[in-house]
């Protein structure tokens, strides 16, 4: 609703705008209306159309992350590929950095047992969930922290509950929004018998990188569970900022 009701505002903005620089002088002065109020009125349409780009921004960053997890929960790995930048770079859990987006799709077919699709009795939902996007100044590149929360497992083998943040990094290539640095710290990978209450880490976050050697090892300083660590904010407390600014 919020981004129909801007839209629309946007252009009647734009039709009192053309109507206005359509008349002469005269008729300007006769509607009561001067150069310094026409002035006003560009800029206020142009601090318009750069809010509206933004909201489309964000909600196109929001569809991206979304498209992701659904090719993601059918195990559909070169779909998923087409959905980052060249120079792309995947941190998954703690099977280090992973380059290139030829490397990123190799990765997701060792995940996949090497192949795409899900077999049969396979579940792995990946919800991509409560989104925080920061865009750049410039409009071109932007952060994003999300929350991955999967449910896996074979019909008659074995079930898990997974869960863990993303803080992701995007870029507008050619018009189009691509994922740039895809980073997931594993919180989370337990049987769904007894759940974290009764197991520690399933896989202690290592999935491919002792078979697919990374780019670049594990280096940071995160164990597993039931060890508890917390990933930096890529974004400042909203509030806290405008106290210190004063406004």
């Amino acid at each position: 609703m919020y981004r129909v009701l801007n839209s629309l505002f946007l252009f009647i903005s734009f039709l009192i705008f053309f109507s206005c620089s359509q008349k002469n002088d005269a008729e300007k002065s006769a509607i009561g209306m001067n150069e310094k109020q026409i002035a006003e009125y560009r800029e206020r349409i142009k601090v318009l159309k750069s809010r509206a780009q933004r909201i489309k921004d964000s909600n196109d960053i929001k569809r991206l992350q979304r498209i992701f997890g659904y090719y993601f929960d059918r195990c559909l790995w070169d779909e998923m590929k087409d959905l980052f930048s060249e120079n792309a770079s995947l941190e998954y859990a703690r099977d280090g950095v992973y380059k290139g987006k030829e490397k990123i799709r190799e990765y997701f077919y060792v995940l996949g047992g090497n192949k795409s699709g899900l077999r049969e009795g396979q579940l792995n939902e990946h919800f991509q969930l409560m989104p925080v996007i920061t865009l750049s100044d410039d409009g071109l590149t932007a952060k994003g922290r999300w929350r991955d929360l999967s449910l896996q497992g074979q019909y008659g083998e074995a079930a898990f509950w997974g869960e863990g943040p993303y803080e992701n990094e995007y870029i507008k290539e050619d018009g189009v929004w691509k994922i740039s640095k895809l980073c997931w710290y594993q919180t989370v990978l337990v049987p769904y018998e007894g759940g974290w209450a009764k197991n520690e880490d399933a896989n202690q976050g290592i999935y491919v990188s002792r078979i697919l050697r990374p780019d670049i090892p594990y280096k940071k300083n995160f164990g597993y569970w039931p060890e508890t660590f917390l990933p930096s904010f890529h974004f400042q407390n909203p509030v806290a900022r405008y106290k210190e600014e004063g406004k």
